[in-house]
């Protein structure tokens, strides 16, 4: 359950929930709402996705062995899986400790750096393609997080600010 709704129901225990709290229960609604529909989306096309982009990853890899480029796309899968659940409880501990502390490890072993920068940017354009704004939004934070972890394209704090600040809808 959300830290979100935890909390306004804790306050409902010893008294109605106020107006503004009302207000905000209504909020966060509005927002899982959104979130799910963006869930929906991403599982309905999540083939659709991945087989532009594998299909841009063999073109433009073409001297790299199909076993890398499938491995790359795995991670790339299970990013976007765990992303969207992240998106989902607004919880971005969920993706950290679910999935990318272990893949940090997996890409900088295997050395798929390259395959790996182009497979998120690939990503980010196929979703913003599909979503739209106000749904890749909602995402985007999980996307930041997986590549400054994964990547190291910067430190992954920032992007815990950030999917915490889309959580709070601010």
């Amino acid at each position: 359950m959300q830290k979100d709704f935890e909390r306004l129901f804790h306050r409902a225990e010893d008294h109605y929930l106020q107006p503004p709290e009302i207000i905000s229960f209504h909020k966060q609604l509005g927002l899982m709402r959104e979130r799910l529909s963006a869930y929906r989306l991403l599982r309905d096309n999540e083939i659709v996705i991945f087989q532009a982009i594998a299909d841009r990853l063999e073109e433009e890899f073409s001297n790299v062995p199909a076993t890398q480029l499938q491995q790359a796309l795995l991670h790339w899968i299970s990013v976007l899986r765990y992303g969207a659940m992240a998106m989902l409880l607004s919880n971005p501990e969920y993706l950290q400790y679910r999935l990318l502390e272990w893949l940090e490890g997996m890409v900088q072993a295997h050395d798929l750096l390259a395959i790996e920068i182009r497979l998120s940017a690939l990503l980010k354009e196929q979703l913003e393609s599909l979503l739209g704004g106000p749904q890749y939004r909602l995402l985007e934070p999980f996307l930041v997080q997986a590549d400054q972890t994964i990547l190291g394209q910067a430190p992954a704090a920032v992007a815990e600010e950030e999917a915490e600040m889309m959580t709070l809808g601010e």
